[in-house]
């Protein structure tokens, strides 16, 4: 019988651990990494102001160093969701998420909220990667481009 994969914690100086016993950043289950969401938020206020493009930057900054820490890449993420206050920023989301990610981009959920945890908050992104995962390949209509 194969041995169940241990969940391990992971942190990276770059990005604010939350208070005690409320949730973990980034936890690894066998080669699976998985980030809460990540925002722009300092005590200061949102790192970038009241821009939708730098929050974002920032937001996939701390999901990237988190994924780094991890012993992962941008090229291993599968999966983000994207909290957006208000669609009319979704060109600067999608624009950030080019600046870091190649084809065939991860798999994508943008959701709109009123808000989130603090009022000057504008993108929250949370993802999911597969350690080694890495070499992207686009498919080619009606096949899967297995490697």
């Amino acid at each position: 019988m194969a041995q169940a994969p241990t969940i391990r914690q992971v942190i990276s100086p770059e990005v604010p651990e939350p208070p005690p016993g409320l949730f973990t950043n980034c936890l690894v289950v066998g080669d699976t990494i998985h980030i809460s969401g990540q925002h722009a938020g300092t005590p200061q206020g949102p790192v970038g102001g009241n821009s939708v493009l730098q929050q974002t930057r920032e937001a996939l900054k701390r999901v990237l160093s988190l994924i780094n820490a991890a012993g992962g890449t941008a090229d291993d993420v599968v999966k983000l969701t994207v909290y957006l206050c208000g669609m009319g920023g979704r060109a600067e989301v999608s624009a950030a998420r080019r600046e870091v990610f190649t084809e065939p981009l991860p798999c994508s959920t943008l959701i709109g909220v009123n808000e989130l945890v603090a009022p000057d908050l504008l993108v929250e992104i949370d993802a999911i990667a597969v350690i080694g995962a890495g070499g992207r390949q686009s498919a080619t209509p009606g096949q899967d481009n297995k490697k």
